[in-house]
């Protein structure tokens, strides 16, 4: 067996979903998973490109009328004006494949890359796949769960090859602003940095904006802009998750030259229906998009709203996007973090993920609100249940 593969966990996450799935009825906020369909012009798009026949090989980094759709989005939506054709597209299986994908064009053995704590953990072990060393920087709550930029720069050494943001974030829900954006570029600047900027969650954003970090990197040097690689997915913003489509967009010929070979040899290329798919959710009607975030806000708040009148849980301020609530365990809970999740489950068939599982050094715990309104409902009155292990 491969010899790294053997330092490699499975995510905590699966552990909580494989549990709550025996269960009847459990409430599922554990999951990233939207409760809504894919839009079914999105779907009747797909079954057309298979009647068509659409159904053989495809070029390996994406058909054109996708690259095409691609590239007018991220022009007139997402500001990105430097990305001046298509073969500066590269069309993946999903945001994790895309994210995958560009560690492994970049990284070599013991490239440090600093990465948000806590922080998604499936991003975490591709980069020390893909031979990189991770660096912690944290988040804190006190500054809305975005980087103190001196702290971060601090952590900069001669090995740092790249940083990782991804904003919203996934757990805290945190939004970077565009000044934070230009400080972490002028710092990517000065150091000859990497930034990998995954952008999952563009669509599910509430009382922030959205900074795409290549709008961000206007002013900026076109070797600057060359080291962004900013990473999508249809997965949230049109409830694809199943679909595996994203891509990922870079300026540099000598990165997308690179990344070609990847894609050859993990791929050779996503399915050919799907990509068509791709081209309705990016050019059909987009009120599905406006409505899911809509109603993802409404769970956000009840969400947040309940957590907050609970003794042993506080979340300082509703997160700014993504569809996470992430909460701080108070003292009133004498136990750990595991051991609430474990009692959610135990008492309420309640599924929440400690914040262990995103590298996180202080007692945490994240609530997704990506199911339904009513299990929402169902979580916060159990929440308001006394719990067993609570020091009074």
């Amino acid at each position: 067996m491969n010899e790294q593969l053997r330092e490699v966990i499975f995510s905590g996450i699966v552990a909580v979903r494989d549990r709550l799935l025996q269960l009847d009825d459990p409430l599922r906020l554990e999951s990233g998973e939207p409760s809504f369909d894919t839009p079914a012009h999105i779907k009747e798009a797909m079954t057309k490109a298979m009647i068509d026949n659409h159904t053989h090989y495809a070029p390996s980094t994406g058909i054109k009328p996708l690259k095409e759709a691609i590239l007018k989005k991220i022009t007139e939506k997402n500001k990105i004006e430097y990305i001046n054709g298509l073969d500066k597209i590269t069309v993946t299986n999903g945001g994790m494949h895309a994210l995958y994908c560009a560690f492994r064009t970049i990284l070599n053995q013991g490239d440090e890359v600093i990465i948000p704590q806590p922080n998604w953990t499936a991003t975490a072990w591709m980069i020390e796949l893909c031979g990189g060393k991770l660096i912690k920087v944290k988040l804190r709550p006190e500054n809305e769960y975005r980087w103190d930029m001196s702290e971060f720069e601090s952590h900069i050494t001669p090995k740092t090859k790249a940083v990782l943001i991804n904003s919203p974030h996934n757990p805290t829900g945190g939004v970077m602003t565009r000044s934070d954006l230009t400080e972490l570029l002028k710092i990517a600047e000065k150091h000859d940095l990497y930034v990998i900027s995954d952008e999952a969650y563009e669509d599910v954003i509430y009382d922030a904006e959205h900074v795409s970090l290549g709008a961000a990197a206007s002013g900026f040097s076109q070797a600057v802009k060359d080291k962004i690689i900013t990473a999508f997915t249809f997965s949230k913003s049109y409830a694809m998750t199943g679909w595996r489509l994203g891509y990922l967009v870079c300026s540099s010929k000598e990165f997308t030259d690179n990344i070609k070979k990847i894609i050859l040899y993990t791929i050779n290329g996503v399915s050919t229906p799907t990509q068509y798919g791709g081209i309705a959710a990016l050019e059909g009607p987009q009120d599905a998009v406006g409505e899911m975030c809509r109603i993802y806000k409404q769970r956000r708040d009840i969400l947040f709203e309940g957590v907050n009148k609970t003794d042993f849980l506080r979340c300082e301020t509703p997160p700014g996007g993504a569809f996470y609530l992430y909460a701080r365990i108070t003292d009133k809970w004498s136990d750990s973090a595991w051991d609430l999740v474990n009692y959610l489950i135990d008492n309420y068939s309640m599924g929440s993920v400690p914040g262990d599982i995103f590298y996180d050094d202080e007692k945490s715990i994240r609530f997704s609100y990506a199911c339904e309104t009513s299990m929402i409902e169902k979580a916060i009155a159990n929440l308001q249940k006394p719990a067993k292990t609570v020091s009074i």
